[in-house]
C-alpha cells in the first residue's frame, strides 16, 4: 500500500512540473495560509486558511491595490460578491463563501470566459493582503 501512495505521489509530482503556475501557489500557499486552489470552468477557486470576514477586506483590499474600479461589493454573514472592471474594461468577479471559522473560499474570475494568470495575481494580492493581518 506505501508503494501505490508513494508512486501517485510521485506521478502526481511528475505531472505538475510543467505547470509552474499550481506549484508557485502550492510552495507560497502553504505557508501563506492557501489550503487548496483548482482553475474550473474559467475561475480560479482558491480555499483560504482565514476567517470569512478577514479574506473579505483582503480581497476588497487586494482589488484596489491592483487598481481595479469596484462597481459593487456586497455580502452577508456566509457569501459575498464584489464586482469590478479592469482599465481594460474586462470585469473581475470574486465570490466568497464561508467554510468553516478558519477557511473560506474564493472564485475569481476575469473576463467573460477567464484569464487563467490574471486570476492568479489577484488570488496573491489577496493572499499576501491576509499575511498582513
Amino acid at each position: 500500500m506505501r508503494k501505490i501512495r508513494f508512486f501517485s505521489f510521485l506521478a502526481c509530482c511528475v505531472l505538475l512540473v510543467g505547470c509552474a503556475a499550481p506549484l508557485i501557489f502550492f510552495g507560497a500557499g502553504t505557508a501563506a495560509g492557501i489550503a487548496g486552489f483548482k482553475y474550473y470552468e474559467g475561475a480560479l477557486i482558491v480555499t483560504y486558511k482565514a476567517p470569512y470576514i478577514d479574506t473579505w477586506d483582503a480581497t476588497n483590499k487586494a482589488f484596489s491595490d491592483l487598481k481595479l474600479t469596484v462597481e459593487s461589493a456586497k455580502h452577508d454573514l456566509t457569501e459575498g460578491k464584489v464586482v469590478a472592471k479592469r482599465a481594460d474594461g474586462k470585469p473581475v468577479v470574486a465570490v466568497l463563501k464561508y467554510v468553516s471559522a478558519k477557511a473560506t473560499e474564493a472564485r475569481i474570475r476575469v473576463g467573460t470566459l477567464g484569464d487563467k494568470k490574471a486570476s492568479g495575481i489577484i488570488a496573491e494580492q489577496i493572499r499576501k493582503n491576509l499575511l498582513g493581518k
